[in-house]
């Protein structure tokens, strides 16, 4: 039992984690840029909720550098996600993300000592400054 969690938890402390950013409201998207883009997972420093996509589905903004900003999309139930603090990528060496890659999220159980819950997410793209979005 002990040998099955040790790999999921050193995955979490091996890959880049984010703390979560306490919002009230989910923040509000100007635009998604969805050309093909990618970041290093090293230069991730937070992330929120966003505003749920068009037919209900669970979204999150990952923030990497000082301000750019990803929309994620959860594929699939991600039971956890409402009440993590911090999740992490499972990205088996990989050191980037691109748009439109399918990637798994490893979210702490909000019940002590319980297991870490794997939830497919989608990159759909760069978030859009507000004049970003305007110009296009």
């Amino acid at each position: 039992m002990i040998a099955k969690k040790i790999p999921a938890l050193a995955a979490m402390a091996m890959l880049a984690t984010a703390c979560a950013q306490t919002d009230a409201e989910p923040r509000t998207i100007a635009g998604v840029d969805t050309e093909r883009q990618c970041f290093f997972t090293n230069t991730i420093s937070g992330y929120t909720s966003a505003p749920d996509g068009p037919d209900g589905e669970e979204r999150l903004i990952v923030t990497t550098g000082p301000s750019d900003d990803w929309l994620f999309e959860v594929v699939g139930p991600c039971n956890d996600l409402d009440f993590a603090h911090r999740i992490a990528f499972d990205l088996r060496g990989r050191s980037t993300l691109c748009t439109g890659q399918t990637e798994t999220l490893l979210v702490p159980s909000s019940i002590p000592s319980s297991r870490v819950e794997r939830c497919t997410v989608r990159m759909l793209g760069k978030v859009l400054e507000e004049d970003e979005a305007t110009a296009e």
